[in-house]
């Protein structure tokens, strides 16, 4: 199987699971009430979110638009330069999660949550499956690119 072709559908997968389970909370789940899924710990909350991530309110919609359109810009041109299976696998999972959060900003000017876990009075902020996808594949990522050997630049010492 090849890699950049793997890689593209993986971020394809992710923007059609993400935007199929969006469109379905906010036809299914009324705004702000939650529903239980697994008692407390795990419920269904239809909220929109208008600034970054977990809510954090910087910049606005059209700032993180364009911000997340370059940000994906940016991921296609790398992952169309490196060669390494694993990590163009997971770099097409956090493509999938921008676009699918960067459609719904251009769309409604806000992304669709609907994903809230805690207990005992503690609530995660409300996310998404871009959100997960984004994370998941940020970390994967992370310890992909830790795990392998630096370049070593050269140096006039080490040209001798």
């Amino acid at each position: 199987m090849r890699s950049k072709p793997a890689a593209f559908t993986a971020a394809a997968v992710v923007l059609l699971l993400d935007q199929a389970t969006k469109y379905a909370a906010r036809h299914v789940l009324m705004d702000g009430i939650p529903r239980d899924v697994i008692g407390s710990v795990f419920k269904m909350t239809l909220r929109y979110n208008t600034g970054a991530a977990f809510s954090l309110g910087w910049g606005g919609p059209v700032f993180l638009s364009v911000f997340t359109a370059v940000a994906c810009f940016l991921l296609i041109r790398y992952m169309m330069k490196i060669h390494k299976r694993k990590q163009l696998l997971w770099l097409g999972v956090i493509l999938g999660g921008a676009i699918g959060n960067l459609l719904d900003r251009v769309a409604m000017g806000k992304v669709t949550d609907f994903i809230d876990i805690g207990s005992t009075g503690w609530r995660w902020p409300t996310f998404n499956v871009a959100d997960i996808a984004i994370c998941i594949g940020g970390i994967a990522v992370f310890f992909l690119f830790k795990g392998e050997k630096r370049l070593e630049v050269p140096t006039k010492e080490t040209e001798k």
